[in-house]
């Protein structure tokens, strides 16, 4: 099973994958391809550029190309909607993207939907703690999900809460 969960910066997503990986461990949590392009030397958020975004592309299809159980904390579609916000002038990039990363949509076995505005942004030193661009972002994750009807569950709560649901989501 593939759970992609999704969301802008900061609303939870790495706290769920590793809870779920905690309690179900055949479930491996996909490294993050923005924290492997930033050790790589690659600059993010609102510095990045197109070749941070083509980097991150070939990242992502190629951690989520494995066949085990696994859980993202960042997803194709998470990918595209930074894209398409941070690079709505680079038609040939925005188009190379959803061409790439829309066919993978339907590898997700579960998609859920982490909404901003729940918590503060905590610092980690990797994203922005700007809370327009998280609203900003999350608009364009649920453009992306309507514009390609992408099912998907929303989860809000506390993150113990976000796992019950989940639990019984998938009746663990």
């Amino acid at each position: 099973m593939k759970i992609a969960i999704i969301g802008a910066q900061g609303v939870g997503k790495t706290t769920l994958a590793q809870q779920i990986n905690k309690d179900y461990p055949e479930f491996k949590i996909l490294p993050e391809a923005a924290r492997l392009a930033q050790k790589a030397g690659y600059k993010l958020d609102h510095t990045a550029t197109v070749d941070t975004e083509l980097w991150l592309i070939n990242k992502q299809i190629e951690l989520e190309s494995s066949e085990d159980n696994w859980v993202a904390d960042r997803c194709g579609i998470d990918l595209l909607a930074y894209i398409q916000y941070l690079f709505s002038q680079e038609h040939n990039l925005i188009e190379f993207a959803t061409k790439a990363l829309v066919p993978k949509f339907s590898n997700y076995d579960l998609v859920i939907y982490l909404p901003s505005g729940e918590f503060a942004i905590e610092d980690d030193g990797l994203r922005t703690t700007d809370t327009k661009f998280q609203k900003d972002i999350d608009n364009q994750i649920r453009d992306i999900l309507e514009k390609y009807k992408i099912q998907f569950i929303k989860i809000v709560g506390t993150p113990e809460e976000r796992l019950e649901k989940l639990k019984k989501l998938l009746n663990f």
